[in-house]
């Protein structure tokens, strides 16, 4: 189960029990209860727990909750870690005996509250193959998106600034239709990702924002929140008129900072592999799950006299191979810059001065950087110039039999279309490097409102956002060649899972864990950290500097911002 699973869980059983004293006063106050789901809490949110702290979440006298704590430590079931060399202060944390306890325990309450609702079984008796917390109660067929009803937009207009990515590709095709359902004339400046950035940042300088949306790309958190290019949402949410439990859990963790909401997820996506099967399965091979199995799969299925390769990835100059290898490092288990470790990868949030030191100078970098060299072996002649688009082509045209590709671009090859590799595409997340568990970097667009907007405009806006993020909008993208949902209910659709069967392999891979948000942490630098890493590491892949040289510079260079910016 996922972290954001047992945290559901617990908050679950928590409030399940205050009925029993509000409306039965029937239960006492039960302070091991109280201090193990607290304990457990605060463990799964990567927060510490002192001793006093605990006693206090007992909900009993502090000498009662000492006892309590003593015996459940003497039980193994809390553990105390010092926090200071001389011993007198440390911090509390679950065992590791306690941690499997609970896993055990919530599995059999995930799988009896899925039973009760008729939800998939496991085949055990129990109904564990669906995430806990969402909302899978809604109608199971969507119906078509309804008209946004409201007199102030009739004979108006909303300016929305895009990235060229398929949702907003799709609201392009459906501009018509779009019109007609809002009511209003809506302007869509469709742009580049660096120039959407360079956008949204140019027009935060405007007195007043010339877009009431802008999409923005999650990485870009910790710039926009920071320099106050977004407004926060909270209050809006705060009236329910969005149903958060039906999003993925790390969709709203992508958007929200320092306890602020600043846009709706409309389009995550995670970067997988892609694979042919058919190819693989004539040389005798199963999908790559780990980086030396993909580059085995690379050299059997490499034939550069009839214009076939292995593999197809981003290694343009730049933005293209910064992401690359930034996603291919995370793969090897290690995160760009020192983020602490967490629960269930590393904590990307409320981050010490410490965290933004760059660990290009890890043995986890420079497998990265000579693994994408080796990856050139197998690779077709224009790799260097490649980026998104033309890599997702290479792998639609039978070209390369396997792919690193974000999964909004799929539509490119999936059996909807005619490609060569109709109905022979598998699905997986990043192969693993060594020592490193199977992981893929979730990025995607949420819809934020500019903090610079009229505030006659604001609600007006937040209404637009709303809609064009509802679970029926959402269907619609899908239908229409966005291959993704954040939405349980979307991805729950049986017209929508009959669309593309990479909708229930994302899905697989979410409940599983394996997408993560920690490989492209949002500080404020993250898009200049991508550029240095692009253009040194280029230098890498042409010849001209052996890896430890590139590293080198990008490494000094990182530091030099970090530095720079105050960090430490």
């Amino acid at each position: 189960m996922t972290k954001n699973e047992l945290l559901t869980i617990i908050a679950f059983i928590d409030s399940s029990r205050h009925p029993a004293v509000s409306k039965l006063g029937i239960e006492a106050p039960d302070p091991v209860w109280a201090m193990v789901l607290h304990l457990l809490r605060r463990h799964f949110q990567n927060k510490l727990v002192t001793i006093s702290n605990l006693a206090q979440a007992s909900g009993v006298p502090y000498g009662t909750a000492m006892r309590r704590i003593g015996e459940l430590i003497d039980h193994g079931l809390i553990v105390r870690r010092p926090r200071t060399s001389s011993g007198k202060s440390f911090s509390l944390h679950p065992s590791k005996d306690l941690l499997v306890r609970f896993q055990e325990f919530a599995w059999e309450i995930k799988g009896l509250v899925g039973q009760t609702f008729g939800l998939p079984n496991d085949g055990d008796g129990g109904s564990a193959d669906f995430f806990f917390g969402a909302s899978y109660l809604a109608a199971r067929i969507i119906p078509a998106p309804s008209i946004l009803s409201s007199d102030k937009m009739i004979g108006g207009s909303i300016r929305i600034l895009t990235d060229d990515d398929p949702v907003f590709l799709t609201l392009e095709r459906l501009h018509a239709d779009l019109e007609s359902l809002i009511g209003a004339r809506v302007e869509l400046d469709t742009v580049e990702l660096d120039q959407l950035r360079a956008a949204t940042l140019s027009n935060a300088e405007r007195p007043k924002s010339r877009y009431d949306i802008v999409g923005w790309d999650l990485p870009w958190l910790g710039e926009f929140a920071t320099s106050g290019v977004l407004l926060p949402l909270n209050e809006f949410l705060g009236k329910g008129t969005i149903n958060q439990a039906d999003f993925h859990p790390g969709g709203w963790e992508a958007v929200a900072r320092d306890g602020d909401i600043f846009g709706i997820p409309i389009e995550p996506m995670p970067e997988i592999l892609v694979y042919r099967s058919d190819r693989l399965a004539a040389v005798g091979l199963t999908a790559p799950t780990t980086t030396h199995d993909l580059l085995t799969a690379c050299a059997a299925l490499n034939e550069p006299a009839r214009g076939r390769y292995g593999i197809a990835w981003c290694a343009g100059r730049g933005t293209p191979l910064g992401h690359t290898f930034i996603q291919t490092m995370a793969a090897h288990g290690r995160p760009i810059i020192n983020l602490p470790p967490a629960s269930d990868g590393f904590q990307f949030s409320d981050l010490p001065g410490e965290a933004y030191r760059p660990m290009l100078d890890t043995p986890e970098a420079r497998e990265t950087a000579e693994y994408l060299v080796r990856l050139l072996e197998f690779s077709p002649p224009d790799i260097l110039s490649m980026e998104w688009n033309r890599s997702v082509d290479a792998f639609s045209q039978g070209r390369v039999a396997m792919a690193y590709a974000w999964t909004c671009r799929a539509a490119g090859f999936d059996p909807s279309d005619n490609s060569e590799a109709q109905g022979n595409v598998g699905y997986a997340p990043h192969p693993a490097g060594l020592k490193a568990d199977n992981i893929s970097p979730i990025g995607g667009f949420a819809l934020g409102i500019p903090a610079n907007l009229d505030e006659q405009r604001v609600h007006l806006a937040w209404r637009v956002i709303a809609w064009l993020t509802s679970p029926e909008m959402m269907k619609l993208y899908v239908q229409n060649g966005s291959l993704v949902s954040p939405r349980f209910s979307v991805s729950n659709d049986p017209e929508v899972r009959a669309v593309s069967p990479i909708i229930g392999a994302v899905d697989e891979m979410a409940r599983l864990g394996q997408l993560q948000h920690w490989p492209r942490p949002p500080v404020p630098e993250f898009s200049e950290i991508v550029q240095i890493a692009g253009t040194e590491l280029h230098h890498m892949l042409t010849g001209e500097l052996k890896p430890h040289a590139a590293l080198a510079c990008a490494q000094q260079r990182i530091d030099q911002l970090m530095r720079a910016n105050g960090h430490y």
